[in-house]
């Protein structure tokens, strides 16, 4: 059975940005590999640089970000991951005001991560970490063939580091509209390089 720990966002510890920028909630890491959190953006100003770091960002709520260095720009759009070099000198300007971002970050070439919007019943195989993020929304969960099962409830994140079981992941509402997906809950999935999952 998969060690499941579902606690609300509101008690994970405040992490402010040294640059005064915003805050940050860690909400799981894995041996300084990678890490998953949730950011509030303030205000206009300098990305953290990580060396040998990807990250994917996606914003949950706001208008989103534009990312410029001296040789790309980046779009992160309202529930939309996007991809990018964590090494780079990034400068955020943010788009009709302040903005929460989910952000992903993973040692390069040694993980595979994945964010999407809970928006079917489905399964999140072993040997990975799973982060179920629920803002606005609600979500169960269940192990098939075992008597665990609940809910990820609005303003509540679950964390498993290590997924030893088939997980059955389902939204409570449908989805009606593309404008409704920014109520769904999202999952994040981290495994290694070398491990393929089958969706």
């Amino acid at each position: 059975m998969s060690a499941i720990d579902v606690r609300p966002i509101a008690s994970v510890p405040i992490e402010p940005w040294r640059n005064g920028g915003g805050i940050t909630k860690t909400l799981a890491t894995g041996n300084s590999q990678w890490r998953i959190s949730l950011a509030e953006i303030e205000r206009d100003g300098p990305y953290s640089r990580f060396e040998g770091i990807s990250r994917t960002s996606l914003v949950l709520r706001g208008g989103g970000v534009t990312l410029r260095n001296d040789n790309a720009v980046v779009q992160l759009k309202p529930f939309e991951a996007i991809e990018y070099d964590g090494d780079a000198a990034w400068k955020a300007s943010l788009i009709e005001g302040p903005v929460t971002a989910l952000n992903v970050m993973s040692a390069r070439g040694r993980y595979r991560t994945q964010v999407r919007a809970i928006m079917d019943s489905m399964i999140v195989r072993p040997n990975c970490a799973a982060v179920v993020i629920a803002l606005d929304s609600r979500c169960t969960f269940s192990e098939p063939g075992t008597h665990l099962a609940g809910n990820v409830e609005p303003g509540q994140v679950l964390v498993i580091n290590d997924v030893t079981r088939p997980l059955r992941l389902a939204p409570t509402i449908a989805v009606a509209a593309t404008r409704e997906r920014m109520k769904l809950a999202v999952l994040v999935t981290i495994e290694p390089s070398s491990i393929r999952i089958n969706d």
